[in-house]
C-alpha cells in the first residue's frame, strides 16, 4: 500500500485505460521491423509519461494499447505523446511509411476501466472508420452497370 501523497508507483489511484489508433488512411503498413521499432518507441515514451503498459498489440492496420496512468495523466496526453515520439522516427527509418502523408490519423477510441473487453473496443473503433471508396472515377449518373 502507498501511504506517499503523489507516489506515481502506486497501484491504488491508477486508471486503466484501452487506446485504439491507426495509420493514415487505414493502410497495412506496421508489419515486420517497422511493428517492432512502433513497440520500442511505445515502451521507451510509456516510461517518460510515467504510465505502465499492461498490453500491446500492434496489427498491420491498427495499434490497441492497455495502459493503467495516473489520474493527473489524461488519455488525450497519452495518446498524443505515443503518437508524437513515434511518427518522425517511424518515417526516417522505414522508407515506405512515407508514402502517407502522415503516419497516424487524428481520431482514436479510448475505453476506461479494466473489465473492458479488447473485442468491444475494437468493434468501436472499426465503428468510426470511416468507409473505403473504390478507387477511380465514380460512374456517370445514366452509365451506370
Amino acid at each position: 500500500m502507498c501511504i506517499v501523497h503523489g507516489s506515481t508507483n502506486c497501484p491504488i489511484g491508477r486508471l486503466v485505460y484501452h487506446l485504439v489508433w491507426a495509420p493514415m488512411r487505414h493502410r497495412p503498413v506496421l508489419v515486420g521491423a517497422a511493428a517492432g521499432r512502433l513497440r520500442e518507441l511505445l515502451e521507451e515514451k510509456a516510461e517518460q509519461l510515467g504510465v505502465g503498459l499492461r498490453g500491446i498489440e500492434i496489427q498491420p492496420n491498427r495499434v490497441y494499447l492497455v495502459v493503467d496512468a495516473p489520474p493527473t495523466v489524461s488519455p488525450h496526453q497519452i495518446v498524443c505523446g505515443f503518437k508524437g515520439h513515434s511518427s518522425a522516427p517511424l518515417r526516417q527509418e522505414f522508407k515506405h511509411l512515407t508514402a502517407i502523408p502522415t503516419l497516424w490519423t487524428r481520431s482514436y477510441v479510448v475505453a476506461a476501466g479494466e473489465m473492458v473487453d479488447a473485442t468491444h473496443v475494437l468493434a468501436l473503433f472499426e465503428a468510426i472508420v470511416p468507409p473505403r471508396h473504390p478507387r477511380g472515377r465514380p460512374a456517370k449518373r445514366g452509365d451506370e452497370r
